[in-house]
């Protein structure tokens, strides 16, 4: 599909070092390297970080790497190099030390013979326009979130209400649709904002400087977010938007069984012998992406509605990680696993999300709403049980319960205890055959695809920003 102006263009490309951030930008990545060999690509990694590249270097012997001694931070100790290992609030720590590379990648892009000729850099690497000024060459921002949780990420930058009552209800008028919400479900990463201190008024700057870049590149498509990709373009906020997601592995990649993880171990096939006994749709998956981690009241909560709800699931927990305090984090209800033997299973740590999305027999997807979720859910036409706790994650339920209707609300809040009897009743109803959301779940998991196939919406912006890349070599 290359084509022979397409030849020497050198693309680096900055992930943020977060699971949910890192994934979708590595399939990018793959999508521009497999389906436009012309390109040339350098991926920006820290050492610790490498092995996540080892499935995208698998199938792309051609990219480059750039590895860099992971800066010191005094909030990150030593040997922490992503997010996933740190407690919930670290993304500024994160955002500063990245700041720390500005320099070496100076020194590096100097002394490479054939330099790149633009930059591909994650949305909390806003910085990275100021380089690229110094560079003299184009930054496009990469968002690992929707248009309509940018959308509002991008109003708050620009407008910086002031969050100091966490009831205070912000709204966004000029936004489609009007979205409001609470200070308490704003982003934190916004509301440590403090007005003259000079981190904040550093991270103001790195998310203002993305409105600036070149162009923006969103995980999304057409079909799930038109009116906020619209207002995006038509207000002016960016001169260029490429919608090309869903980022999924298609076709010959696979559902993605080394996707964000090290491939199957033992115990995930012990799962999938277990989950191919179950009927088609009878199944809830329970996962809350890779920082969530649950306080024991809460597991205790959660435990109590899915004993209850007498249906088959399988459960993802994510064990404590620094900072969380011992002993109050994590801990699965005693005799829990022991009573639901045979009706459901629990797995610890890193799961293989995308193949059990799809198995036939998994009706529904009990979700933090991290926009890695998002579509990986609909493109698997599954009912969402959303329970959002920060981040752009409010924003996305409203996407997906009262806009889309492909999602049932069933708790709401980092630290909300759920109520047991009535999250065991949703969680029952979720897998109902008759409910109004499988409906639209499986008529939005067809426009998924079809987005990405060729001639459609998002296969048209990709190769569109593939033209545009290629065509910076010529300049």
């Amino acid at each position: 599909m290359a084509s022979s102006e397409s030849r020497g263009a050198h693309i680096l490309v900055f992930p943020y070092p977060a699971q949910g951030h890192m994934i979708p930008l590595l399939d990018l990545t793959h999508q521009l390297s497999h389906h436009h060999a012309g390109i040339t690509i350098t991926v920006l990694i820290t050492p610790k970080n490498h092995h996540i590249l080892n499935p995208l270097l698998t199938k792309n012997p051609a990219i480059e790497t750039l590895i860099l001694p992971f800066p010191d931070h005094p909030l990150i100790p030593t040997g922490i190099e992503n997010v996933k290992d740190l407690p919930a609030g670290s993304f500024l720590a994160m955002m500063c030390a990245m700041h720390k590379l500005y320099d070496p990648i100076i020194e590096w892009f100097k002394s490479h013979p054939s330099p790149p000729v633009a930059i591909i850099s994650d949305f909390f690497l806003g910085w990275t326009y100021h380089l690229a000024c110094e560079l003299g060459i184009p930054r496009i921002v990469f968002s690992p979130s929707g248009a309509l949780a940018l959308a509002v990420i991008d109003s708050l930058w620009r407008r910086l209400p002031k969050t100091d009552d966490p009831d205070l209800l912000i709204s966004f008028p000029e936004i489609p649709n009007s979205p409001n919400y609470p200070c308490r479900q704003i982003s934190p990463v916004y509301r440590s904002y403090i007005e003259g201190d000079p981190v904040s008024e550093f991270l103001k700057d790195s998310m203002r400087s993305n409105l600036k870049s070149w162009g923006i590149v969103i995980n999304t498509f057409t079909e799930l977010e038109s009116s906020y990709l619209d207002y995006m373009t038509e207000e002016g906020h960016y001169d260029r938007v490429w919608a090309v997601g869903p980022l999924l592995p298609f076709g010959s990649d696979g559902p993605g069984k080394d996707r964000g993880g090290s491939g199957l171990a033992p115990d995930d096939l012990d799962l999938f012998s277990w989950i191919d006994t179950c009927p088609d749709n009878s199944v809830v998956y329970i996962c809350f992406g890779s920082q969530a981690v649950l306080t024991n009241e809460q597991m205790a909560g959660l435990a109590a509605g899915l004993e209850c709800s007498g249906v088959r699931f399988l459960w993802c927990v994510k064990e404590p990680t620094l900072g969380h305090v011992g002993g109050k984090y994590g801990v699965i209800p005693h005799g829990f696993e022991d009573r639901m033997a045979g009706r459901g299973k629990v797995i610890r740590g890193w799961a293989p999300q995308l193949l059990i999305l799809n198995h036939r027999a998994v009706g529904s997807f009990m979700t933090h709403c991290g926009w890695n979720s998002v579509p990986e859910g609909l493109n698997a036409g599954v009912v969402m049980l959303t329970w959002p706790m920060g981040a752009d994650q409010f924003s996305n339920a409203t996407l997906l319960v009262d806009q889309l209707k492909v999602a049932i609300r069933v708790c709401e809040g980092y630290g909300t205890v759920p109520d047991s009897v009535e999250l065991g009743r949703l969680v029952f109803d979720s897998i109902s055959k008759n409910r109004t959301e499988r409906v639209r779940a499986i008529e939005l998991s067809k426009a998924s695809t079809d987005a990405v196939k060729e001639g459609g919406s998002s296969f048209k912006d990709l190769d569109r920003l593939v033209k545009d890349l290629c065509g910076f070599s010529v300049n």
